[in-house]
C-alpha cells in the first residue's frame, strides 16, 4: 500500500463525509427555523419526518434512491417518456455526488431535529434589542442567534459525520470504480487481499481521524455552551410562532420540493417497487413479490434471528448505558474530568468494520453472541446520551435520602434511579434496537456461519439483482424497527 493511495483514500472519506454533513446542515437548519419560528400547513407532518433516520436502516433508504433514482427508477422512467429518450438522463447515482446525496438527505432530519428543539428554547428579548438598537437581520442572526443555536448545531452535525465517514454500505452500492473509502479498503484488504498489514493500517488512520473529530467536538460542544451559557436571561421563548409570510412562502416551498423530490419520493418509492411485478415488459401492481419472501426459509429465519439478536442487543446496550450514566452522576454530580467525558466517545471512533475485523483476528469464526456483545459496545454510548440527562436531573437530597433509607446501593438504585431515568431507558432500549435490528456491516463482515439477519438477507438480495423481493424484506425490517421505535416512544409519552 502505497502512501499515496492512503492519503486519497483518507481524503475521499473525509470529503464525502464533510460534504454529505454540509449538505445535510444546508436543508436542515432552514427547515429547523420554520419549524420552530413559524405556523404553516403540514408542519407536524414535517417534525415528525425527524424520527425517520432513527428507525429506517440506512440501506432501506440506499433502496429507495435505486428504485426512484437509478438507470430503471421513477425519475428516469418518467423523464424517458416525457422527452422521448433512449436512454436514461440521470446516471450520477453511482458516483461520488451520489454517496454525498444520499447520506446528506437521508441526514437532514436529525440537524433540523436538535436544530429545531434547540431554537425553540432560545431568548428572544436579546434579539429584540439588538433590533431596536438598528442592527439588521443578517447581523442579528449572527451575532444573536447564532451563538445561541450552536450547540444544538454541534449536536446534530457530529452523529451525521461520524456515520458518514463511517459509511460503508452506501458506498458498496453506490461507489464509482477507483472511489472508495477507509471503511470499504479495510473490507477489501481483510476479506479479498489478506492483507493484513494493509487493513491495521487503514484502520488506525480510520479511527485515528474518528476520534480527533470527536475530540474536537467535544471542544466546540463545551465552548458554544459557555456562549450560549452567556447569552441566554430565562431560556425561554418570548417570541410567538408567526405565520408565514409573503417573503417566507418562497423558500419554504423550495425547500419542501427537495424534501419532497429527494425524500419522500425514494421512501415511497420502496413501497411501490416491493408491490410490482413485471410480466412481458408489462409492469403491474401485486402482493406476489411478499409472498415469494414470506415462502422462503431464509426470509423466516432472518426474521426472528433479528428479533432475538437486536433485543438482546439493546438490553446490553441500554444496560451499560444506564450503569455507566448511574456512575457519573453519583460520582461527578457536577463537572465531569475530561476522561470521564471522553470514555463514551472511544466507541464511537471505532466503526463496525473495524470492529469485526479485529474479532475475527482474535476467534476462528464469528457467532452470534459475539454479535451482540459487538453491538452493544458499539451502541452503549447512544444509550448513555439518551439516558445521563435524565438522571442529571435527579435532585442530590433525594439521592441521600435514599441512601440513608435504603439497605444497600442496590435497593436506592431500583427505587431512585430507575425511575427518573425511565423515560430515557425506554427511549435508549427503542434506539438502539433501531441500530441493531438495521446493521448489516457487522453481520456481513463477520461471515457467521448459517446465521442471517433481516438486513444482511436484503443486502444479498439486492445484490443478487432480486431488487422487489430486496424492497419487500427492507419494507419489513423498517416496519419492525419503527414499531419498536414507536412503541418505546409511546410508552416514554406515557410515563412522562
Amino acid at each position: 500500500m502505497s502512501a499515496r493511495f492512503l492519503a486519497h483514500t483518507a481524503l475521499y472519506t473525509a470529503s464525502q463525509a464533510l460534504l454529505s454533513t454540509l449538505l445535510a446542515v444546508a436543508v436542515g437548519i432552514p427547515l429547523a427555523f420554520f419549524i420552530s419560528q413559524r405556523k404553516f400547513r403540514g408542519k407536524r407532518i414535517l417534525s415528525a419526518m425527524s424520527s425517520i433516520p432513527l428507525c429506517l436502516p440506512v440501506l432501506i433508504m440506499a433502496l429507495g434512491y435505486i428504485a426512484s433514482f437509478g438507470m430503471a427508477g421513477i425519475y428516469n422512467r418518467a423523464l424517458m417518456r416525457a422527452l422521448g429518450l433512449s436512454n436514461p438522463p440521470l446516471t450520477r447515482l453511482y458516483s461520488f455526488w451520489g454517496i454525498v446525496m444520499v447520506q446528506g438527505f437521508y441526514d437532514f432530519p436529525l440537524i433540523m431535529k436538535t436544530v429545531a428543539d434547540g431554537w425553540s428554547h432560545i431568548d428572544r428579548t436579546l434579539e429584540e434589542s439588538a433590533r431596536l438598537l438598528g442592527a439588521r437581520e443578517p447581523r442579528v442572526f449572527l451575532t444573536i442567534t447564532l451563538p445561541q443555536i450552536l450547540p444544538s448545531v454541534f449536536s446534530g452535525c457530529i452523529p451525521t459525520f461520524i456515520y458518514c465517514f463511517f459509511s460503508f454500505m452506501i458506498v458498496l452500492l453506490f461507489g464509482p470504480p477507483g472511489g472508495t473509502t477507509l471503511e470499504v479498503a479495510i473490507y477489501h484488504a481483510g476479506r479479498s487481499t489478506l492483507n493484513y498489514k494493509e487493513m491495521l493500517i487503514l484502520a488506525a488512520v480510520e479511527t485515528s481521524m474518528a476520534f480527533g473529530m470527536l475530540f474536537l467536538y467535544s471542544m466546540a460542544e463545551r465552548r458554544a455552551l459557555r456562549v450560549k451559557s452567556m447569552g441566554f436571561v430565562s431560556g425561554r421563548n418570548y417570541e410567538a410562532e408567526k405565520k408565514i409570510s409573503g417573503k417566507d412562502a418562497v423558500p419554504l416551498a423550495l425547500l419542501l420540493i427537495l424534501v419532497l423530490i429527494f425524500f419522500l419520493v425514494p421512501l415511497l418509492s420502496i413501497i411501490i417497487s416491493s408491490i410490482t411485478v413485471r410480466t412481458d415488459g408489462v409492469r403491474s401492481l401485486s402482493l406476489l413479490p411478499y409472498k415469494r419472501l414470506l415462502g422462503m426459509a431464509a426470509f423466516r429465519k432472518s426474521f426472528l434471528t433479528t428479533i432475538c439478536t437486536a433485543t438482546l442487543s439493546a438490553m446490553l446496550s441500554t444496560t451499560l448505558g444506564l450503569l455507566y450514566a448511574a456512575l457519573v452522576r453519583d460520582k461527578f454530580p457536577r463537572r465531569q474530568p475530561a476522561i470521564i467525558r471522553a470514555i463514551p466517545l472511544l466507541p464511537m471512533a471505532v466503526s463496525s468494520v473495524v470492529m469485526a475485523m479485529a474479532l475475527t483476528m482474535l476467534v476462528r469464526r464469528g457467532t452470534p453472541p459475539l454479535l451482540i456483545l459487538a453491538q452493544a459496545f458499539l451502541n452503549w454510548p447512544f444509550a448513555y446520551r439518551q439516558i445521563h440527562p435524565h438522571l442529571s436531573k435527579i435532585p442530590q437530597d433525594v439521592l441521600d435520602a435514599s441512601r440513608l433509607l435504603s439497605r444497600n446501593h442496590a435497593q436506592s438504585f431500583l427505587r431512585v434511579v430507575i425511575p427518573y431515568g425511565a423515560r430515557g431507558i425506554i427511549s435508549a432500549f427503542g434506539f438502539t434496537f433501531a441500530l441493531s435490528a438495521g446493521d448489516a456491516s457487522l453481520p456481513l463482515v463477520l461471515a457467521i456461519p448459517n446465521f442471517t439477519t433481516l438486513s444482511l438477507l436484503t443486502f444479498r438480495l439486492a445484490g443478487s439483482y432480486r431488487f422487489t423481493e430486496a424492497c419487500c424484506a427492507g419494507i419489513i425490517l423498517a416496519a419492525l424497527c419503527t414499531l419498536v421505535f414507536y412503541m418505546a416512544d409511546k410508552i416514554k409519552g406515557d410515563a412522562e
